[in-house]
């Protein structure tokens, strides 16, 4: 459908209707922190920080694999991702752990170097396999890592428009149709009545 959208809009064929067909696509699990930290403590450091970054800017493999050392600001914290999926340049902030995780690799810092060393997406593949061995953690593969940016800034209260602009997405929507995550448990709507329940006043006062 993009081919064929694209080849009318430069004119190249007339505009054709096309169908979109329903896919079925299998849920992602989001990483977490701990996930993320037990991951890091059985990879190089390289590996480790790669995996850092990706949880901490919802960077693509691709993208983070294309950051070179004059892409990143320590002074900033910041880094510049070229998200060419979207054709679009971002400035993404580093967290403390990523910048630290980052500035642990051990480098030159060669402003035209590669950040994490890894050539292409599927180079990764291995290594990333066998540091989840290692810490005897589920295989989560790097996109996991940014369902876990998404999943995890909601969870903490961040409102989804700004989870949408930190991480790059052209609109909240596609935050809330694939990254945000359900909690599976039961019990999560306690968290409606915790205030109550932990003020013995106020419960008292509520039920007289």
């Amino acid at each position: 459908m993009a081919v064929i959208n694209h080849a009318a809009e430069v004119e190249w064929c007339r505009k054709i209707s096309v169908r979109r067909f329903e896919v079925e696509t299998k849920p992602k699990t989001p990483v977490t922190m701990a996930w993320v930290d037990a991951f890091a403590a059985c990879s190089s450091p390289h590996l480790g920080a790669l995996c850092f970054f990706i949880y901490g800017t919802r960077a693509r493999i691709t993208e983070a694999l294309n950051v070179i050392w004059a892409d990143v600001d320590f002074q900033t914290r910041t880094a510049v991702i070229n998200q060419r999926k979207v054709r679009h340049t971002r400035e993404a902030h580093l967290p403390v752990p990523v910048l630290a995780a980052i500035d642990n690799i051990p480098s030159h810092q060669e402003p035209s170097d590669w950040v994490f060393r890894y050539a292409r997406r599927d180079s990764v593949k291995a290594p990333w396999s066998a540091a989840c061995a290692r810490a005897g953690i589920k295989p989560l593969t790097p996109h996991s890592c940014r369902h876990g940016f998404a999943t995890d800034l909601l969870r903490a209260g961040v409102d989804v428009k700004t989870v949408a602009k930190m991480g790059g997405c052209k609109d909240a929507t596609t935050v809330l149709r694939t990254y945000a995550h359900v909690h599976q448990e039961r019990n999560i709507t306690e968290v409606l009545f915790s205030t109550i329940l932990t003020q013995p006043s106020q419960r008292n006062t509520v039920t007289n």
